[in-house]
């Protein structure tokens, strides 16, 4: 299992209020049980927000998993999908704005993982 962190930031106050309550009804093609997520290998997401407006997302993902190429593949499988990452990062009042100096082709800034401890590594536990 391969784990990323990701950041981005919230385009405003009212991006934050807006960028919850949409994440409180995922639509099913995105999160449910056959939706994208799923089907581009992701195991787990979680979205944390550190105010005033910056995000982090923490996903973990099968070893084949690739951000850019599996990100990227999601937004051709449904039309419900491009509309959702249209109003994160459309043109038009986009919810989600990159960090300063993300020059990545990814909108989420992949972060580099400096520590990573796990009970296994101190108890030989599995």
């Amino acid at each position: 299992m391969k784990r990323f962190g990701f950041s981005i930031q919230l385009s405003s106050e009212q991006a934050v209020e807006a960028y919850k309550m949409l994440h409180q009804d995922v639509p099913p093609q995105i999160a449910g049980e056959h939706g994208v997520l799923r089907e581009i290998g992701l195991q787990r997401m979680s979205i944390y927000l550190l105010p005033p407006n910056t995000l982090f997302m923490q996903v973990e993902a099968h070893e084949a998993f690739d951000p850019l190429r599996d990100f990227t593949h999601a937004l051709s499988v449904h039309p419900v999908i491009q509309a959702w990452d249209d109003r994160m990062h459309g043109a038009e009042s986009p919810l989600l704005k990159r960090i300063a100096g993300n020059q990545t082709e990814l909108n989420w800034w992949r972060l580099e993982q400096v520590y990573d401890w796990a009970i296994e590594q101190v108890s030989g536990q599995k």
